[in-house]
């Protein structure tokens, strides 16, 4: 869970801005082969001529990075060894009308031609959006996404037009289209929406996957705060679509990872990885799942079983992303370790990822040379740091 700051009266340009701004990146005369875009097949992302299995693994560029695109960060992913940047942007910096933001397609042009000169996929994830503030301890709580239509109608007209505007660039591998949702009623809301944009995309695109996010709560009442989780196939949209990825965060355990957050008062207490005297209740509701365990891998890797449940049910590929705060990777916080047990975790599932983030006041591993350096061993050491795998590589 990050903090995200989506609450503040926003300057609302005319949205003959979107529609003239969008006006053709990357388009050309000749019309680009299918197999040139990365798309889902079964539980696997393939692309290429051979339908060539790839997997996406990589480091997230919150808003603030995605602001500010430096060639250089995308030089340092491909010497870690990552093929991926989600890039996460806010809605106000398509919307404000300063001049601070006033060239927000501008700046996500520059990430494509960096991410293209050092052969990284980008995944454009949607995660500040006007009323949608489900974050403790940030903003107060704003769930009015869920009941005003002109919010909905204009958040559907900007993923139009950023999906007409990228419809032919094959660098990106696909839309995220709201993250972190939480519901002020039944987790239906979350679907239905979810399928009205995957509709709103797909009248200008038919190439990208669209990546669907799982509801981290109902009810106005998020799981960091009721302590309990919803089943994945309760909490999982399921989406009538041919190219669609589900996606979830993995900030496990949230005490841990977010320990210290300034936005998280209730989180000011030192924890470490690995603590089997540290017990996790695990509850789930409605549905009545409940199990306990010592704070160590076994609970990692239930939580990550359990929630990938729902992409076998369903034969769909899955991307996680997460991460921990700075502090825990100090040597008595034990976060190296819980590093690469998350990440050995994610590997052995055949797992798309992302890791929060890479540059970022609380969450940014770019200055921690033994983080890149785990990664980097762990990346180089797996077939899987190749870009493509066999066709026939089993899951």
């Amino acid at each position: 869970m990050v903090p995200r700051f989506s609450g503040i009266a926003l300057k609302i340009v005319a949205m003959v801005f979107l529609a003239n701004m969008s006006a053709g990146f990357g388009r050309g005369e000749e019309a680009l082969p299918k197999t040139a875009f990365i798309h889902a097949l079964d539980a696997r992302l393939v692309v290429g001529e051979k339908g060539d299995e790839i997997r996406l693994r990589g480091v997230a560029f919150p808003p603030r990075a995605t602001a500010s695109p430096r060639r250089e960060d995308y030089e340092e992913v491909r010497r870690i060894g990552m093929n991926t940047v989600l890039l996460a942007l806010n809605d106000r910096s398509f919307f404000e009308a300063s001049s601070a933001h006033s060239d927000a397609w501008g700046r996500i042009d520059a990430h494509i031609r960096f991410a293209r000169a050092n052969g990284i996929r980008l995944v454009l994830f949607l995660l500040g959006i006007e009323g949608a503030q489900f974050v403790p301890g940030t903003e107060p709580f704003d769930y009015r996404i869920w009941e005003e239509d002109k919010l909905q109608q204009r958040y559907l007209r900007l993923w139009r037009s950023i999906a007409d505007r990228y419809s032919r660039e094959p660098q990106i591998a696909g839309f995220a289209i709201f993250g972190e949702p939480v519901t002020s009623g039944p987790a239906e809301q979350w679907s239905k929406l979810a399928a009205r944009t995957c509709r709103a995309i797909r009248e200008v695109d038919k190439n990208h996957a669209i990546f669907v996010e799982r509801v981290y709560g109902e009810n106005r009442v998020r799981r960091e705060v009721s302590a309990t989780d919803l089943p994945p196939e309760h909490a999982c949209p399921l989406v009538s679509d041919g190219n669609v990825v589900y996606m979830f965060y993995f900030f496990e355990r949230d005490e841990y990872t977010h320990q210290f957050a300034p936005w998280r008062p209730e989180l000011q207490k030192s924890l470490h990885y690995p603590d089997a005297e540290h017990l996790i209740s695990y509850v789930e509701e409605p549905g009545g799942l409940r199990r306990k365990f010592g704070f160590d891998r076994s609970y990692l890797e239930f939580y990550l079983k359990r929630q990938l449940e729902f992409g076998r049910a369903h034969h769909a590929p899955m991307f996680v992303w997460g991460g921990a705060l700075k502090g825990c990777f100090t040597p008595e916080k034990g976060g190296l370790e819980w590093l690469a047990d998350v990440v050995s975790l994610f590997d052995a599932n055949r797992l798309q990822w992302a890791l929060w983030a890479y540059r970022d006041d609380n969450f940014g591993i770019g200055e921690n040379e033994a983080v890149k350096r785990l990664l980097s061993e762990r990346l180089s050491r797996s077939e899987a740091n190749l870009e493509c795998l066999p066709r026939n590589t089993s899951n």
